[in-house]
């Protein structure tokens, strides 16, 4: 079986959780409290993962979502809510692909069509997820120091540029607090701290002890999201009431930067780190759907990615008409309605299922040591 290196993993976790999410200004519906939202829903999705995901892992670290679903519902059920996951996992896919193609089209190739972006970035994904796990996983590892350079020289260079006024975020929670739980809820969750649900599908190949997944994973959720609330605490700063009806509030800001006449026009890198987020992020979807597949069809790696993947393009090309349609039902419906069913309510009740099945066979056993 495929392994990676807890290091690995920690990469992936924060490319995954950071993704493009730090570009835009999340929560905008609390206004300049947007940040402590971020805040707020970091939190709950903590609980989330410490109390579900990680607690139904460590029950059962050696088997992946799939596996636990089907050994838990029985054969009908469990294979429909494991179809269901994999349309999830492609859906999540399918949104980024069209972002990704798109974003290209407006910032870089306006005159390519946006179908032959998305066949190409299909056809990248296509290829790592082919490479398997352990190769996905090393390149996260290579790639993570130097997104995180880049990141930390836009935000040194912003704060040296004079454009941040910490003015726009007073006062804080002017109109209370319900605002901000009302952004946080579900759709913090939804987008992006639950969708480490996805990581269900991983964990088992992680070479190390459980106890130390169990801390990387905490440590380097609890860094993505502050770095993520960082950045919206910085946006909003930088942009006041302007974040909130930007497309890509980030990349608007860096537009501003001029230090001494020769610094100018470091949008290009902002760029780079949203298609590399977003890269990362729906291919790693991709891998968590054909993962699925295979276990419950048993079809061969190259069979099972061609699938999946002309479903995610196909999806991506008709599904969604435009950037901004996509945006709408993603922050209007999915987050509030449709992810919260596969990233806490399936969750939720497996790991009562698992309790209870582990529960019952403790009981049965020591009945049977007694007799």
């Amino acid at each position: 079986m495929e392994r990676i290196s807890l290091n690995q993993l920690g990469s992936m976790i924060i490319l995954f959780l950071i993704g493009s999410s730090s570009l835009f200004l999340l929560a905008s519906d609390a206004g300049k409290d947007a940040w402590l939202a971020v805040f707020v829903g970091m939190l709950g999705g903590l609980a989330l993962l410490w109390g579900v995901n990680l607690m139904i892992y460590r029950i059962a670290p050696n088997s992946n979502l799939i596996e636990l679903i089907n050994d838990h519902f029985g054969k009908w059920a469990g294979f429909l809510l494991s179809m269901g996951y994999v349309i999830y996992f492609c859906y999540k896919s399918i949104r980024n692909v069209r972002e990704f193609g798109d974003l290209t089209s407006m910032l870089l190739l306006p005159n390519t069509p946006v179908s032959a972006i998305m066949l190409i970035i299909c056809a990248m994904a296509a290829y790592t997820v082919m490479s398997g796990v352990d190769v996905f996983f090393r390149m996260a590892e290579f790639i993570l120091p130097i997104i995180i350079a880049i990141y930390v020289m836009l935000f040194l260079i912003i704060a040296f540029s004079d454009l941040l006024q910490f003015d726009n975020l007073l006062p804080v929670l002017d109109k209370g607090m319900m605002p901000v739980l009302k952004a946080a809820f579900p759709g913090l969750i939804s987008f992006p701290f639950g969708e480490l649900i996805l990581f269900l599908m991983f964990w088992k190949y992680v070479e190390k002890e459980s106890n130390n997944l169990v801390r990387v994973t905490i440590k380097c959720y609890l860094f993505s999201g502050l770095f993520i609330t960082t950045t919206n605490l910085l946006i909003l700063a930088g942009l006041g009431k302007l974040a909130p009806v930007i497309t890509i509030p980030l990349m608007q800001l860096t537009t501003f930067i001029e230090i001494a006449k020769i610094l100018e026009r470091i949008d290009p890198f902002v760029a780079l780190l949203l298609f590399t987020g977003v890269y990362f992020k729906l291919t790693a979807y991709y891998m968590g759907a054909v993962l699925a597949l295979r276990y419950m069809t048993k079809l061969p790696q190259t069979y099972a990615v061609l699938i999946v993947g002309s479903g995610i393009y196909l999806g991506s090309s008709f599904v969604f008409k435009s950037y901004m349609e996509q945006v709408t039902i993603g922050f209007t419906l999915n987050v509030k309605y449709h992810f919260p069913i596969f990233q806490i309510v399936f969750p939720l009740l497996l790991l009562i299922v698992v309790l209870v099945k582990k529960r019952w066979n403790e009981k049965v056993h020591a009945n049977e040591e007694t007799e």
